[in-house]
């Protein structure tokens, strides 16, 4: 087969890719490589499922070379001071960190951040509205979930800059398509990152989740350098995967009218619209594995040490495990069967914030507008080039007004 991942074609629209892998070869490895893609769905939940074989440890970092080929560069933490954790940890550590947060991001504790979120949209979005253009990604949807997450770490809102600067940085280390010269460059941005972070630490936000990952340290349940990079996952995170979907949605309602009179008349479909723009428009595109043993998925052998990459954004237009698999279906039976917030013991553990602060901001949208679309001679919506990432670099929109009638 003839694959490349990392074109800038694939890269900005990779859906013929997958759809091609999962006929084809739904368990692929990339030439003269130890990476294999995952594309077929049932394959994918399989080997999320076992984490004793599939790992989720960064063992190495990935970029493409001349070619199609993919270099493969050993990670090494200590190069840095990060060390695994959380979304890359296996049990039982895993499990004993999922326990500690677990109760800081459960559904009804997200609830209660409702007014606080309507007010930081209100704030953000009254001036586009009085002008009728936005530029969203930058205006609204990358800002207010790093300004969340960084109030729920109790992070000074003053340092939003530098945080969304950061996780852009972290991503791009693992987007697979970053020069040398720029994975350099974000790597020297993480050890500052990393530096901030362990200052933080030491003096948390009372009643902040810093403080409860603080208090967990000097119990002896986490090392310092656990916490820390706890803490940097959770920016990354928090960050990114609400970001990719506020701007998926705004698009896709913004290129159907027809949709968006239909969620205006009944508001209480929007949760299961957005769940299925998580589903067409995974926020992260795959994660990777490590098989710890000699193994079998999806009838092909795979030998110790191999680097899997579970793609999530392929497994959720699997046609066997999705009917009418490339379109929103305001209809679907399981609407919330997806794997978009991952599969298994890692699935998404900020999940209920990027719902909550999502519903919130489609809603405002649709409320205080009567139409909205993309902006007439304005550059074409595009994504980041990442195949880790499915997050817009730009999305302008022309906002036709209801009224100032406010956020609530």
């Amino acid at each position: 087969m003839n694959v490349d991942p990392f074109s800038g074609s694939s890269l900005e629209d990779p859906y013929r890719l997958y759809e091609r892998l999962r006929h084809d070869a739904p368990v692929y490895q990339l030439p003269e490589t130890g990476i294999w893609f995952v594309t077929r769905h049932d394959d994918l939940v399989e080997a999320a499922s076992k984490p004793e074989i599939f790992s989720s440890h960064i063992s190495a970092i990935v970029y493409a070379g001349a070619g199609t080929n993919a270099v493969v560069v050993p990670a090494d933490p200590d190069a840095i001071g990060a060390v695994d954790v959380l979304a890359t940890q296996d049990p039982p550590v895993h499990t004993a960190q999922r326990k500690l947060l677990n109760r800081a991001f459960v559904a009804s504790r997200m609830a209660l951040l409702e007014p606080q979120i309507v007010a930081l949209l209100d704030e953000k979005i009254s001036p586009p509205l009085a002008r009728g253009t936005v530029e969203w990604m930058e205006e609204i949807a990358n800002p207010l979930p790093v300004s969340m997450i960084a109030g729920l770490l109790g992070l000074p809102q003053s340092d939003l800059g530098r945080l969304k600067a950061w996780a852009d940085a972290g991503i791009d280390l693992l987007s697979g398509v970053s020069t040398m010269e720029r994975m350099a460059d974000a790597w020297q941005e993480m050890i500052g990152f990393l530096s901030y972070l362990r200052e933080r630490l030491a003096t948390p936000a009372p009643e902040s989740i810093t403080a409860t990952i603080a208090e967990a340290v000097a119990r002896g349940d986490l090392s310092d350098r656990e916490g820390v990079s706890l803490l940097l996952q959770l920016v990354i995170a928090g960050s990114e995967s609400t970001a990719g979907l506020l701007g998926s949605a705004a698009r896709r309602l913004a290129e159907d009218e027809e949709l968006q009179d239909s969620l205006r008349k009944d508001p209480a479909r929007i949760p299961v619209f957005l769940e299925e723009s998580v589903r067409l428009e995974s926020p992260f595109r795959g994660h990777f594995r490590v098989t710890t043993r000699e193994t079998e998925l999806g009838g092909v052998k795979l030998p110790e040490g191999a680097r899997v990459m579970l793609m999530w954004g392929s497994a959720n237009r699997d046609e066997k495990a999705f009917a009418n698999a490339g379109a929103v279906d305001m209809e679907r039976e399981h609407p919330y069967a997806h794997v978009g917030f991952g599969s298994g013991i890692h699935f998404c553990i900020g999940a209920p914030l990027a719902r909550l602060e999502a519903r919130i901001v489609v809603q405002a949208l649709l409320e205080r507008t009567t139409t909205f679309r993309l902006s007439r001679g304005a550059p074409s919506p595009r994504h980041v080039p990442s195949v880790f990432v499915r997050r817009l670099t730009h999305l302008h929109l022309e906002l036709i007004s209801s009224g100032d009638a406010s956020v609530a």
